[in-house]
């Protein structure tokens, strides 16, 4: 299955550290135990020592002392001890989650483990009677540890990338078809590569039944564009004649409610026309680009023959790299991270068909066993990436950067500020970061790779 090449950091910083709770309670949480549930997963064991917790609950207390409204007392001015009783579950409540939250992205700096996943944490309850530590544990996935073995020397193929004077040329003609006019004829039958003016409708029996009135329309005679029984007929049928001609829409029509259905259709023969080329010359390429001659012309288009066969051939290059990188380096994947991208492929599909106006169709189960595979390729191939990067010290290169943004600059037709300003407010600016980076590290793998040369194609 080709994989879709995916920038290094597109999975990573899904948990963030918060600032907030980073040193609060360095003296008095302790990471008792780490165990490695699997290669991707960990289960942390924390605790809180009973005088943090103690001192929690008299923190907390006085917070409610100050709001609470007990009869007999002045706002704040209440026994601690009568709040700590009244209020008693919702200190409790209170005192458990700010544990509990600052407990979970501590453990997590302490140990410096990266979460790929929300963490799920598990305790059995704390009593604020007991003067006993505080202990939960805390449950989360991590990137696996890559050993990697094989990522220089990666085995490439090079394909030519000069145009050859066939492909100018075809690209010429091209061209020349675009440009093509269409010009009535006085025949009276139409041939083979003519151009026919018809009126087609169609009756269609059943409950109800179906018809459609004749519609005028142009299509190339024997070009396979119409139904085969169509076609036929419009090869026989001489100018103004009508006929009915029994024919079955297609098994892949367009219409469910038509496809691999039988109906009569009404055809009329109204115009025969030819098709005429320009001329080949200065005034055909003048057509195509102010003031250019065929000479020019010709040059351009070796240019984008080549710059396009540039493009194909680096986009085969990375394929080719990752097929490599995935089958010589071996590991588990975060199972989160494969999900989290499934859902991301089946948004792209989704939103993909609704732009072509069709309704996205429900997957059998074969098929999104596809989708997961994709997904899990994708996902190791971007832990590779990063590995990568990381090992070979491969640094984001600003002025990459920089020039980037101006190209976005240009086509948004803003200056560099006004664009970096837009693309941080819209947070795709980390995307960007992102996609220059991976471009160096290809670069570094194709440069370290060890590539052949094909022959060109006649």
């Amino acid at each position: 299955m080709l994989l879709t090449l995916v920038s290094l950091t597109t999975f990573f910083g899904v948990i963030h550290l918060s600032s907030e709770h980073s040193h609060d309670h360095s003296h008095d949480l302790d990471v008792k135990k780490i165990d490695r549930l699997s290669s991707t997963q960990v289960r942390l064991t924390v605790t809180f020592t009973s005088e943090s917790v103690k001192k929690h609950e008299r923190s907390t207390a006085q917070r409610y002392l100050m709001q609470a409204k007990i009869p007999g007392f002045r706002p704040g001015k209440a026994p601690l001890k009568l709040v700590m009783e009244r209020y008693k579950d919702d200190i409790r409540k209170d005192v458990v989650t700010h544990l509990l939250e600052s407990g979970v992205w501590e453990a997590v700096e302490k140990t410096k483990l990266v979460p790929v996943n929300r963490p799920q944490i598990k305790f059995e309850g704390l009593s604020l009677d007991d003067d006993k530590p505080f202990e939960f544990q805390v449950e989360f996935e991590v990137q696996p540890e890559i050993e990697l073995r094989s990522y220089k020397g990666v085995p490439l193929k090079a394909q030519p990338t000069e145009a050859s004077e066939v492909e100018v040329e075809k690209t010429i003609e091209n061209l020349r078809e675009r440009l093509a006019v269409l010009e009535p004829t006085d025949a009276e039958t139409a041939t083979p590569g003519t151009f026919a003016v018809v009126e087609v409708g169609f009756e269609m029996a059943g409950d109800p039944p179906k018809s459609e009135p004749p519609k005028p329309f142009t299509v190339e005679v024997g070009a396979q564009k119409l139904l085969p029984e169509i076609d036929a007929a419009l090869l026989e049928m001489k100018l103004g004649e009508q006929r009915k001609i029994a024919a079955k829409f297609p098994d892949d029509y367009d219409d469910a409610a038509l496809a691999g259905k039988e109906a009569t259709f009404d055809c009329k023969l109204v115009e025969v026309k030819k098709k005429t080329l320009p001329e080949l010359g200065d005034a055909f390429a003048n057509q195509l680009k102010q003031g250019a001659t065929l000479e020019t012309l010709r040059h351009d288009i070796r240019e984008s023959i080549r710059s396009t066969k540039k493009e194909e051939n680096e986009k085969a290059q990375r394929q080719q790299i990752i097929d490599y990188l995935v089958q010589n380096n071996q590991f588990d994947v975060p199972p989160s991270m494969v999900e989290r991208h499934s859902k991301s492929l089946m948004e792209n599909m989704i939103q993909d068909m609704k732009r072509r106006g069709r309704a996205f169709p429900e997957l059998q189960p074969e098929q999104m066993q596809a989708v997961q595979k994709s997904a899990e390729q994708i996902v190791r191939s971007s832990l590779l990436l990063r590995e990568i990067a990381t090992k070979e010290q491969i640094l984001l290169d600003e002025n990459r950067l920089q020039a980037k943004i101006g190209t976005i600059a240009s086509q948004l037709q803003r200056s560099v500020p006004e664009t970096e300003k837009f693309l941080n407010g819209k947070g795709i600016m980390d995307q960007i970061r992102n996609e220059v980076l991976t471009d160096q590290v290809f670069e570094f793998l194709i440069q370290n790779a060890d590539v052949k040369e094909e022959a060109p194609k006649l």
